[in-house]
């Protein structure tokens, strides 16, 4: 695992220093070791966290005649695989490193070489001999690549503060800012700035002959054909795919653990781990509001399987660790779950230097509450349109305070999405600012355009039913703009690398293959997986509702961050897309209690900081100290 930069093109030769300092920017990435080479035509670099082959693994690595030179972030879980075919094919390895392999498969296959490699990765890759550049990124966007033209070429990095250093034009991507607002993230290719492009999942590009080339595509999720397996069938092939993801997760020389939430998806990656390994390590975070607390199931989890578990709770203290995270993200970004994430990294990084988690779970499985209440929408299209209008508008009527029960809210926005058109159902669910937010909403989806986004991943996707064309949707545009980017940079930002055995590109491959009826039956999600789990796991966790990993940040709002807010929010300055007026409507109505706006409130809050600190280049200090206490239930506390 590290952070990769480089820079290609007439003086790539001579930006040593240049791609130094970008480095500089990375070194939560790898805080072990720094490599740069450089060639003529480019220097390219790494900062690497030693995770295989701890002595000989340092990065750039060349073939044989260092003809062909790469980095890259992430883990090639099949290197020993193609290490084994290279070498029959007369190729020479001199370490036990996975990057290795990547300089001799690009000599072997050419630009194919990135079909054949199972894991996460965001590569760059040097052909002195071509004077090229090949940019590539893992199939569902688990790790970051960002790029940038240059007068003469074209730099890259992990992440956009190290871009930044070359002192690139900062204006920003009006249409990302009104992404952002409508969805809560920027989807790529865009980033905040119009100067600043990100690689989107399962995609290369190449930069030759002083022309950076368009994005290709090397892999594209399908939902086509169906495999026609019996639900034993089915079951026994889930159980090996899912074990072998996570077994070849385990490939470490240094200690390993798992994000343990309680939740079905993590509770399975535990089991799995428990199932290959003697000693698992658990790691899991909570709050002091009992209703945003899942530790009581984690226990359960941990218990059952006998890991060494350790559990956290964070209270908010201070204020200075979002300004350190939105550096870090550098693209504005809605999740507030990133806080949390940061924090259950970090105390288990005192532990170990890797953990497995269990993002994609949801995606595959259909495990969100949106695609129930999608289904039960989908179900209001036999009414006359009429009819749904008036029941839709009925529910506006229910109160929105935020001491409404979580039914009731659920009601409002089910009554929102019956009376709109099909297309727009699945935006009701997850925007944040559209078209019914009145004049501002509507120039924000306009500027968006998200069904247009939608309707891109449908048509990549080709899903035949409407359950799959959600799962299709989350897993193309909110998995890598959203939840992926939240792991990579809460982990990285404590120096620690997450590992996700559900996004294994060959286990999402054969799960979307199979059909509706073994993800979503009878109105129960992830029905393939809960049975897999059943008499493995508690009853406890395979029969509790779908909690996700919230935060109270809406309490927050109107506790130890008020201030914030109101600084933030009621003075906010001119910003581009942004009514003032209706913010300052929007966080009055928030702090006063009259309504919960906590998902806009805080979307605008990190919006503001976003400009502040990565946009106008607020303070710089890294080290500040962090704003929320983590204290463990033995009632230790870490700074």
């Amino acid at each position: 695992m590290c952070g990769i930069a480089g820079i290609a093109g007439r003086d790539g030769g001579a930006a040593e220093g240049r791609v130094k300092a970008m480095l500089d920017r990375l070194v939560h990435r790898g805080p072990d070791d720094e490599g740069i080479g450089v060639s003529e035509g480019a220097t390219i670099g790494a900062r690497r966290l030693a995770i295989i082959d701890l002595v000989h693994g340092n990065q750039p690595m060349p073939n044989e005649d260092g003809s062909v030179l790469a980095v890259q972030n992430g883990e090639i879980y099949n290197f020993l695989e193609l290490k084994a075919d290279l070498e029959q094919r007369g190729h020479r390895f001199t370490t036990h490193n996975d990057t290795e392999v990547l300089p001799h498969a690009y000599e072997e296959f050419g630009d194919d070489f990135v079909e054949r490699l199972r894991g996460m990765f965001a590569i760059a890759l040097w052909d002195k001999k071509r004077r090229r550049l090949l940019l590539a990124r893992d199939r569902l966007g688990k790790k970051p690549l960002v790029y940038a033209e240059i007068p003469g070429g074209v730099a890259f990095a992990s992440e956009i503060q190290a871009l930044l250093t070359l002192g690139l034009d900062r204006g920003v991507d009006e249409t990302a800012i009104a992404q952002y607002l409508c969805l809560g993230y920027v989807p790529p290719p865009r980033t905040g700035f119009e100067s600043i492009s990100s690689l989107s999942p399962g995609s290369f590009i190449t930069f030759e002959a002083g022309r950076l080339s368009e994005q290709r595509r090397y892999w594209r999720l399908s939902y086509e054909p169906k495999l026609e397996l019996s639900e034993p069938e089915a079951l026994e092939r889930l159980r090996v795919e899912v074990d072998e993801a996570v077994r070849v997760r385990l490939m470490s020389d240094v200690p390993l653990g798992a994000f343990l939430s309680g939740g079905l998806d993590s509770s399975a990656v535990v089991a799995f781990m428990a199932a290959n390994s003697s000693d698992v390590r658990t790691f899991s975070i909570g709050f002091g509001e009992s209703d945003f607390s899942e530790l009581k199931y984690a226990r359960l989890v941990a218990e059952r399987f006998g890991t060494r578990h350790e559990e956290f709770i964070v209270e908010p203290s201070a204020l200075e660790v979002l300004p350190r995270l939105v550096r870090h993200l550098g693209n504005p970004f809605a999740d507030s779950s990133v806080i949390p994430t940061y924090y259950v990294a970090k105390v288990a990084r005192e532990r170990v230097t890797v953990a497995l988690n269990g993002d994609g779970g949801d995606e595959l499985f259909a495990g969100y509450d949106r695609y129930r209440a999608a289904r039960v929408a989908y179900a209001f299209d036999a009414i006359p349109g009429p009819i749904r209008s008036l029941a839709g508008g009925l529910t506006d009527l229910l109160p929105q305070a935020p001491w409404v029960p979580r039914a009731i809210r659920r009601a409002r926005r089910l009554g929102a999405m019956v009376r709109l058109p099909k297309d727009e159902r699945y935006l009701a669910l997850v925007g944040y600012f559209t078209a019914r937010d009145g004049q501002f909403g509507e120039l924000v989806q306009s500027r968006a355009d998200p069904i247009g986004i939608f309707n891109s991943a449908v048509a990549e996707a080709q899903p035949t039913n409407d359950l799959e064309r959600t799962l299709a949707i989350d897993t193309l545009t909110y998995l890598p703009g959203d939840l992926l980017v939240k792991m990579d940079i809460a982990t990285m930002a404590s120096s620690l690398e997450g590992r996700s055995p559900f996004l294994d590109h060959r286990l999402v491959e054969f799960v979307s293959h199979l059909p509706p009826r073994m993800k979503f039956r009878d109105g129960v999600s992830k029905y393939l997986l809960r049975t897999l789990m059943k008499g493995t796991l508690p009853d406890e966790i395979l029969n509790r509702p779908k909690m996700g990993f919230g935060v109270p940040v809406g309490r927050w709002m109107r506790g130890p961050m008020r201030s914030l807010v109101e600084d933030a929010l009621l003075g906010m300055p001119e910003r581009p897309l942004v009514d003032r007026a209706a913010v300052r409507r929007l966080v009055e109505d928030h702090l006063s209690g009259r309504s919960d706006q906590t998902p806009r409130v805080w979307a605008l809050l990190m919006l503001e900081l976003w400009f502040r600190y990565v946009v106008e280049e607020g303070p710089s200090g890294t080290s500040a100290k962090p704003p929320y206490e983590v204290t463990s239930s033995r009632g230790r506390t870490l700074a």
